[in-house]
């Protein structure tokens, strides 16, 4: 799933270590990769409230907000 997310540009990947080889900054929390949506791809906005859906679906409304992650997902994480 993941590699077709990466295909359709919906999900961002930048390497930290060449980041860091260049001189820039470390983004996210300084981890191997950083990880984001896409805030410019239109896809990225269909694909949110799919989740929300599927996932009160599989876990409910209570272990859904359990199992969710909260952080902002248009940020480098």
């Amino acid at each position: 799933m993941r590699k077709a997310l990466k295909l359709f540009k919906i999900i961002q990947t930048v390497s930290n270590e060449n980041r860091h080889k260049n001189g820039l900054k470390r983004l996210g929390r300084g981890y191997f990769e950083a990880h984001r949506i896409n805030p410019y791809n239109p896809l990225s906005y269909i694909l949110i409230p799919i989740t929300l859906i599927v996932g009160i679906f599989c876990f409910g409304f209570i272990g859904f907000w359990k199992e969710a992650d909260l952080r902002n997902p248009f940020k480098w994480n």
